[in-house]
């Protein structure tokens, strides 16, 4: 769901990330876009805005992105060991 912050607020996860007013967010979770709504830090946005910041886990099970970089996270990728 797509939300646009109505008052600047810090993020609950990292504790660190300040949204300011105005700043378009996707949130996956229904329950966490709800209690933003309920205490007046966001409202429901339903323009075409790319989000500037993605909350919550994707539901199909892919990679979280790092919320300080963007970057998907990547697994080591080691040969398995006695396989040559």
């Amino acid at each position: 769901m797509k939300l646009k912050v109505t008052s600047v607020f810090r993020d609950r996860d990292d504790h660190v990330t300040v949204y300011e007013p105005e700043t378009i967010l996707e949130v996956k979770d229904k329950e966490r876009a709800k209690s933003l709504i309920e205490r007046g830090l966001c409202k429901e946005f339903k323009g075409k805005t790319a989000p500037t910041h993605i909350l919550g886990r994707e539901e199909d099970g892919q990679a979280d992105e790092h919320p300080d970089t963007g970057a998907q996270e990547k697994e080591d990728s080691q040969a398995p060991e006695g396989d040559e």
